[in-house]
């Protein structure tokens, strides 16, 4: 099942960085529970459920340019996926380019994430999936 999971994860930044909303949409649970960057810094984290990819989607494009995530490593975790890399992109108003680290913690069920923990640093990306380097 693990290898599966790495392949869903996979396809899902595929889906991410075309902006396919029905294909990242069918990768979530009803009610998967979506802990972003920013939720870190004190904001809420969201509940995500199928038909929010489309709206993220397009707040998304309306700030940048073209922001795309690269994965490098996956770590394959039996119930979850650990995917490490970058975020990179242009601000659509100010042409500020960013390249950023960038972790997501992905925990699987029945073939879909019931969980999404983003990081914007792999030490702490590794230490919540258990790892360490």
């Amino acid at each position: 099942m693990s290898q599966e999971n790495v392949e869903l994860v996979t396809a899902f930044f595929s889906a991410y960085n075309a902006r396919d909303a029905d294909a990242c949409d069918r990768l979530f649970d009803s009610h998967t529970e979506v802990i972003t960057v920013s939720a870190r810094g004190g904001l809420p984290g969201v509940n995500w459920g199928r038909g929010e990819s489309s709206r993220y989607f397009d707040a998304l494009d309306e700030a940048w340019a073209d922001l795309r995530i690269e994965i490098e490593d996956y770590r394959d975790l039996d119930d979850s996926v650990l995917a490490i890399g970058c975020v990179r992109g242009t601000g659509k108003s100010s042409g500020i380019q960013i390249e950023e680290p960038f972790a997501v913690l992905f925990v699987i069920r029945d073939s879909v994430f019931v969980r999404v923990d983003s990081y914007g640093d792999r030490e702490q990306a590794l230490e919540a999936a258990g790892l360490s380097e």
